[in-house]
């Protein structure tokens, strides 16, 4: 297993792809840190480390469908290429490559995101003032990112499953759309027009509970059940699409 995720990660972390994705996105964090930059310096002084600094917290959602890029760096169209027919061909174990493409996407988000993280954040405290309520930011920051890293897990085990299960990258990517952001709206309408239950139900899926998390500051109860929803979504994407893959016949 290390040797199969030794080579994965250097192709993952090789690809032109993620490094033109990180390429692009640090340039979208850039452009927005120096949005905030000129509005500081055309006398906005609400612009301050503490205000700029807690934009994350109200964008951890795109944290999950950005699962789909890391999820796909990794997939790399295989069923298109017949690569993956190839692994299997081979004698590599199913779950072996199940299990380690999964993981080498995790590592992948993982790496991204706190390049991303450091990135934006280190430039706010350099541009912004800074005042007695920083220490809160700290806090806040950590409380997000605790709730949320469990939640961006189940996702990216979900998108994993899609892209195993389904021959097509692009239909995969919107089957796993459709999964985060369609059927939650799906339980609120019904919940308005069926029954209450879907509603309750909604409180479960991945964005509804990362969105919230900025209401429930400092809830650590609440964080705890992110992490049981978020594992819990992890688990059983990943038992379904590993079961199903063990069966599908690759072509």
């Amino acid at each position: 297993m290390r040797n199969y995720l030794t080579a994965e990660c250097s192709k993952a972390f090789r690809r032109f792809y993620f490094h033109m994705a990180l390429a692009v996105t640090l340039l979208g964090v850039a452009a927005l840190v120096f949005s905030f930059w000129l509005s500081f310096h055309w006398g906005n002084i609400g612009m301050t480390f503490q205000s700029t600094a807690q934009m994350v917290a109200l964008i951890l959602s795109v944290g999950l469908y950005a699962t789909l890029i890391t999820g796909d760096i990794v997939f790399s169209d295989q069923y298109k290429n017949n690569t993956l027919k190839n692994e299997v061909s081979y004698g590599v174990p199913r779950a072996r490559i199940y299990l380690g493409k999964l993981l080498v996407a995790t590592l992948v988000a993982v790496a991204a995101c706190v390049v991303l993280l450091g990135v934006y954040v280190g430039l706010c405290w350099m541009l912004f003032p800074h005042g007695e309520e920083d220490g809160l930011v700290w806090q806040i920051l950590g409380y997000c990112l605790a709730g949320a890293f469990p939640l961006w897990l189940g996702a990216q085990g979900l998108v994993m499953a899609c892209y195993f299960l389904i021959n097509s990258n692009t239909a995969a990517a919107f089957t796993s759309v459709g999964i985060m952001a369609v059927v939650p709206t799906v339980f609120q309408v019904l919940g308005l027009v069926v029954h209450p239950v879907f509603e309750v139900i909604r409180q479960f899926t991945l964005p509804f509970m990362v969105e919230n998390l900025r209401n429930t500051l400092f809830d650590w109860g609440y964080v705890g059940l992110c992490w049981v929803v978020g594992l819990a979504w992890l688990t059983v994407s990943t038992l379904v699409g590993l079961a199903a893959f063990q069966k599908k016949e690759i072509r």
